[in-house]
């Protein structure tokens, strides 16, 4: 499978060279400042590492790092939708797990990566912190989402699978968060 090579930005090859730095690590701590180990976190120190402080504003939004991330990139008129996103992208994912504990499928920004780099098929290697294995790659393909070997699984099992669970069906909304540096 060859990969697809837009023309990237120095920042977004930053943001990949952050995410390979971050990947398998058990602590993130970049230039001083640690950031939790958490999907948010992972996601925060790597556009740390890129010059982008993805917190800064934080106390003007309520809610888990996820929530406030999206916040403030909806503020930043940077979120959007695509089948074909490019490295640096943030992706949000909604009902990775069941936040609220209700059984329903109604739990919005559960989970966020990083896009790295994306396939001449449309399949996206990401970057997250799994909740088991830590900070890995895995994949997610839009344009064929019921694809498994195309889409990881991101929905635990037995907490509710039906209604989908490969990151594909789970998928919300991409940002891109690489043009705050601009």
């Amino acid at each position: 499978m060859s990969t697809y090579s837009p023309e990237l930005t120095e920042t977004q090859e930053k943001l990949i060279e952050g995410s390979h730095w971050a990947l398998g690590k058990s602590k993130l701590n970049v230039n001083g400042k640690a950031f939790n180990l958490d999907c948010s976190g992972t996601v925060m120190a790597i556009y740390y590492y890129a010059g982008i402080d993805l917190s800064r504003d934080f106390n003007k939004y309520s809610g888990g790092g996820t929530s406030r991330i999206y916040q403030y990139l909806d503020d930043k008129n940077l979120l959007y939708e695509t089948k074909i996103p490019v490295p640096g992208d943030i992706i949000f994912w909604d009902n990775t797990y069941d936040y609220n504990g209700d059984g329903l499928r109604n739990d919005l920004l559960t989970h966020m990566g990083i896009v790295v780099e994306i396939a001449e098929d449309g399949t996206v290697t990401y970057l997250h912190e799994h909740y088991k294995k830590g900070i890995i790659l895995e994949s997610m393909n839009l344009k064929f989402p019921e694809d498994i070997d195309a889409n990881s699984a991101m929905r635990m099992k037995g907490t509710g699978m039906e209604g989908g669970w490969l990151s594909s069906h789970l998928f919300r909304e991409l940002a891109m968060g690489y043009i705050l540096d601009e």
